[in-house]
């Protein structure tokens, strides 16, 4: 068994993305609810510079500067994207995102919201026009730059977990979804705004799945949702389990809540509870376990949370690579749209409605 100072490589795993050496000022288009509660808090915490903030709501988008010291509140798209030298921030609903990335100047750099578009196909057409405007841009997909999965993926390249064989992620929570009530217009939602999270980071960490298999439900208590909750397993062949069971409408609170992921290798295991999903928005602390040859389960003391902390990385990432500080953007629209493919996959899954029961004959 490891003892004492062995076990510090394993408390030391890494939490935090390297900034740019340079912060570029940051424009934001839209200044709903994520700007203010992850997006501004973080550049605000890392020091990041706001050059100022554009929505068509123009009373929400001077009550958002005024709350955060920002000087400059554009006045028109037109005002906003003439800025020059800085990234654009769009923190927008999918069916805005083309119109806005049109109206961007050539050669840009833009940090998109998630989800990339409304479906796959809407993916695809982001992805060619970005192309065509010689954008650098990236999608929001945070979770993956969040302190506790920089800390598993540090973990897998320090070799504490090895060959991954299971995967796992349940939620047995309630999610307040009457804060969102756009959702109600929504044909789908736990997959499209819920379980994409945890798709893009499975991809970043397993690759592409060869298949999927996938069912989405409603709950009799949100009668206006198109579904609530589900049940996905993503396939990785013949020695890797992956699973995903997800129930946003528990209501009954006390200890046998749950919001966790479970990874198990040949060198070790992990245990990530997702503590910002219990008593959302509130929130519990978020929690990194780790076990590798030799030891018992470790806790890594957390640094920080995936809110506002993960929009941090998302962030500078990006600005590192349009500097050619990082050599890899992480979350590359072209990335984003496979994550978009596998959202697409989950949906006619679901709607196939799987294999038939074969009839006694």
């Amino acid at each position: 068994m490891i003892q004492g100072d062995d076990i510090e490589p394993i408390k030391q795993l890494r939490q935090t993305w390297p900034m740019p050496s340079t912060p570029q000022p940051i424009v934001v288009i839209g200044c709903g609810g994520i700007v203010r509660d992850a997006h501004l808090p973080a550049y605000k915490k890392s020091g990041l510079p706001v050059a100022g903030v554009f929505d068509i709501d123009q009373d929400r988008a001077r009550c958002l500067a005024s709350d955060f010291g920002i000087k400059r509140i554009y006045s028109s798209l037109a005002e906003t994207v003439a800025e020059t030298d800085v990234v654009f921030d769009l923190a927008l609903p999918p069916e805005a995102v083309l119109e806005v990335l049109s109206a961007l100047p050539e050669g840009a750099v833009v940090l998109i919201q998630k989800p990339l578009g409304r479906n796959f196909q809407n993916a695809c057409e982001i992805v060619r026009l970005c192309h065509a405007r010689r954008l650098t841009a990236a999608v929001n997909f945070q979770l993956r730059f969040s302190p506790m999965m920089l800390a598993f993926r540090d973990a897998i390249d320090q070799g504490l977990i090895g060959d991954i064989t299971d995967l796992s992620i349940h939620l047995t929570l309630r999610q307040p979804w009457e804060l969102w009530p756009f959702m109600a217009d929504l044909e789908a939602v736990e997959v499209i705004m819920h379980s994409i999270h945890y798709l893009d980071w499975i991809r970043s960490v397993l690759g592409d799945p060869c298949g999927v298999y996938s069912h989405s439900v409603k709950h009799p208590d949100h009668p206006n949702l198109a579904d609530a909750r589900t049940s996905t397993i993503l396939n990785y062949g013949d020695t890797t389990r992956c699973c995903l069971s997800l129930n946003h409408t528990w209501k009954h609170d006390g200890p046998y809540q749950e919001a966790g992921v479970r990874i198990d290798g040949q060198n070790g295991a992990a245990y990530v509870k997702l503590g910002l999903l219990l008593n959302y928005p509130e929130g519990e602390p978020e929690e990194v376990h780790i076990k590798t040859k030799g030891t018992d389960w470790v806790p890594v003391p957390m640094s920080g949370r995936w809110f506002p902390d993960a929009f941090i990385g998302v962030m500078a990432n990006l600005q590192r690579f349009a500097a050619g500080e990082d050599p890899l953007l992480h979350t590359a629209v072209e990335d984003a749209a496979r994550t978009m493919a596998l959202v697409e996959a989950c949906w006619q899954s679901s709607r196939s409605g799987g294999m038939p029961v074969p009839e006694l004959r």
